[in-house]
């Protein structure tokens, strides 16, 4: 019943209009400046070129550490929510995303696979080499390992408190929106570069990332934001 729920939410229009051609067109852009610039050897802005596509995959990647988190969260949810929220299920689902979903639907093991795959691989071979993106891996691993004992305290509250439709669907916007207080926080610190402040939170990622090569400063305490060197 929740798939067939999805199937329906993923076909109707949504107020965010991104399709995935804009965002290849974006992606070709890019590619075409670097094809130009090596054609041409442009010398003097090409220091400022390859710092400013390193910056935009970077802050790119770290954004997409949490995407299969965030469609884990909207897979459990927004099903419950749609009939009594239809407006708030097209605000947090975006076209692009609503296709997304039905990757997630069938292979329903893919939070698993992205948590076995991130930390077995990514964060263990320090994969790729730059520490912010991988910090953003790492808190994407963490949030969906919690999802899971979450969805279940879920399961279970709303079997015991909750006796119809839309008891569960009020439980179900109240977890989401707790998700969604995550969440925001975590895109914009990937969209600007920035590390947790929470100096619990981030003593607790920078362990598992460990330390880039015997020269590495481990960061400070004092400044939550400054990266490590």
């Amino acid at each position: 019943m929740i798939i067939f729920r999805i199937y329906v939410i993923s076909n109707k229009r949504t107020f965010f209009d991104v399709y995935w051609i804009e965002i290849i067109i974006f992606f070709s852009f890019l590619t075409l400046g670097f094809i130009l610039e090596q054609k041409f050897n442009i010398k003097k802005p090409r220091k400022w070129f390859f710092e400013f596509n390193t910056v935009i995959l970077q802050r790119l990647l770290s954004i997409f550490a949490y995407y299969i988190p965030y469609l884990d969260v909207i897979n459990t949810h927004l099903p419950l929510i749609e009939e009594t929220h239809p407006y708030l299920v097209r605000l947090f689902l975006p076209n692009y995303i609503a296709e997304s979903l039905q990757i997630i639907q069938q292979i329903p093991f893919l939070p698993f696979l992205y948590l076995m795959l991130g930390y077995g691989i990514f964060i263990r071979y320090k994969l790729p080499k730059d520490r912010l993106v991988r910090f953003n891996i790492m808190y994407g691993i963490i949030i969906i390992s919690f999802q899971g004992i979450i969805h279940e305290l879920f399961l279970n509250f709303t079997k015991i408190f909750c006796f119809d439709s839309t008891d569960r669907s009020e439980a179900a916007l109240l977890t989401f929106l707790g998700w969604v207080l995550i969440f925001i926080p975590c895109f914009l610190r990937a969209l600007f570069g920035k590390y947790e402040s929470n100096p619990f939170l981030r003593e607790a990622i920078e362990v598992h990332l460990g330390r880039d090569g015997p020269d590495f400063v481990w960061w400070d305490r004092g400044k939550n934001n400054k990266k490590p060197k």
